[in-house]
């Protein structure tokens, strides 16, 4: 049976670090240390052998090491006392350096405030690789400077002007660090991106430089140019659309991109777009929206070796039918997409949550468990949910990790132990075909704002046309 993986919030007192860390054991009780019932339930999911990453909340915050669950007792109902055996010291990052990683500042939003947060095995292997100083988390930013840089020479970025006020976008200035990726833009001849650069140097105080009120600034080194795309040549990317950089008046200095926004600025040559398909219903017209495809398969691996999955073509997860004004869609999209007749039919509204979702405990006379829309209907091949847009992005991720082939802890116990859901050995386990057939009014282009970049490429959006 694999392992699960925790987050463990300790203070300083739990290890004596007067001594070497690696093999102490510190123990826990769950009805000691914070609220019983909620200690109790978070250590209830815990189990011998799984792994821990221990962080440190007092004195010197941060990473402390990674360890192993090697003892669990339950001596009386509602107490549990968890020995914790920490094998490896760990370099001491923050939260806030590794939440420079999207996938981890996602996790850590998460957590609660509590001793004990689970955490995926990806995350964990990532923690773990940041922690023993085998990788880095960069950040990407896409900065406005006018000087013809030259390729391979370092050049020194003043973060305020000569009378010293802070340039536009001074914030992002603060959060580079050493490594991150930038891409360079300029006004002139066009609008647009000239060449990338690397950071070598976080914001600084440099001495004294006459004619200048503050000398504070970043290094850069010049990588390069590449092949110049104006702001109407990147417009015309879905992932890129509307953009607040991309407008004539954008005036700031420098501002934050995600890896998929670098990304794509980078990619070389234009995409031929998508010929229109024609329904065989009503005679309407039904084209894929911009949503981009999926990477082509490859193998990245970490400078500590440790290589990532293949990403083979994902399955889209989400039909998405932008219905505009139609009166009644619903037989349209069931034909069009030859649906049983007995697929399930749900309306979302504003009161939906997580727990519609995936299930939840509802304190009634008793307490009962309220199987989810979602859960209940897995070994089906699709479900429809109309104004599916009165769901937040953020409760349909654990359906989208699933469906990458991770298996996600949910919020709840089945039977006595966690509930989780994946392509195999889950409590709740995704259909290889189950996709969520949604309607909305939204438009195409609300749709790529409304849901984060990540969730693309399982989305596919038809678009009706009179």
């Amino acid at each position: 049976m694999s392992p699960h993986y925790f987050w463990l919030n300790c203070g300083y007192n739990r290890f004596n670090h007067v001594e070497d860390l690696t093999g102490q054991v510190s123990v826990f009780d769950s009805s000691v240390h914070f609220n019983p019932s909620e200690g109790y339930t978070a250590f209830k999911r815990a189990r011998l052998g799984d792994k821990v990453i221990f962080y440190q909340v007092q004195n010197k915050i941060g990473l402390l090491g990674a360890g192993t669950v090697v003892k669990y007792e339950e001596p009386r109902r509602g107490k549990i006392i968890i020995h914790f055996r920490l094998e490896e010291t760990l370099n001491p990052v923050t939260k806030d350096y590794l939440a420079r990683s999207e996938q981890l500042k996602t996790t850590l939003s998460r957590m609660k405030e509590q001793l004990l947060n689970p955490l995926s095995e990806e995350d964990y292997e990532q923690i773990v690789a940041v922690g023993r100083g085998e990788e880095k988390i960069n950040r990407y930013f896409l900065m406005k400077e006018m000087e013809p840089f030259v390729k391979g020479e370092e050049y020194t970025i003043f973060v305020r002007t000569v009378n010293g006020i802070e340039r536009n976008g001074f914030k992002h200035y603060q959060e580079m660090q050493q490594g991150d990726r930038v891409i360079i833009y300029r006004t002139a001849p066009e609008r647009g991106i000239y060449g990338v650069a690397e950071v070598t140097s976080a914001m600084q105080k440099l001495p004294v430089i006459q004619g200048r009120t503050d000398s504070t600034a970043v290094m850069i080194k010049y990588s390069g140019d590449i092949d110049y795309k104006t702001i109407y040549d990147l417009d015309r990317e879905p992932m890129l659309r509307a953009q607040h950089f991309l407008a004539d008046n954008w005036n700031e200095s420098v501002t934050e991109l995600t890896k998929v926004q670098y990304d794509v600025m980078l990619e070389a040559g234009d995409k031929e777009e998508e010929p229109l398909k024609t329904t065989p219903y009503l005679h309407e017209l039904i084209k894929q929206a911009n949503l981009p495809n999926p990477d082509s398969s490859k193998v990245f691996v970490t400078p500590s070796g440790r290589k990532l999955p293949d990403k083979a073509p994902a399955a889209k997860v989400i039909h998405l039918f932008v219905t505009g004004d139609m009166t009644d869609p619903y037989d349209i999209v069931k034909n069009y997409l030859k649906l049983a007749a007995d697929t399930p039919y749900y309306i979302a509204d504003d009161t939906w949550t997580a727990g519609t979702l995936y299930g939840q405990y509802v304190e009634e006379e008793v307490t009962t468990f309220h199987p989810g829309v979602l859960t209940k209907h897995l070994n089906k091949q699709a479900i429809i949910i109309e104004d599916i847009d009165q769901l937040e992005p953020a409760v349909l991720k654990p359906l989208f990790q699933a469906a990458r082939g991770h298996t996600v802890h949910l919020p709840f116990q089945h039977g006595g132990s966690p509930a989780t859901l994946g392509k195999t050995d889950a409590t709740y386990t995704v259909h290889p075909d189950f996709r969520i057939i949604g309607m909305t009014r939204q438009t195409a282009d609300d749709i790529r704002r409304h849901y984060p970049a990540d969730m693309h490429p399982l989305i596919k959006v038809y678009q009706f046309k009179k």
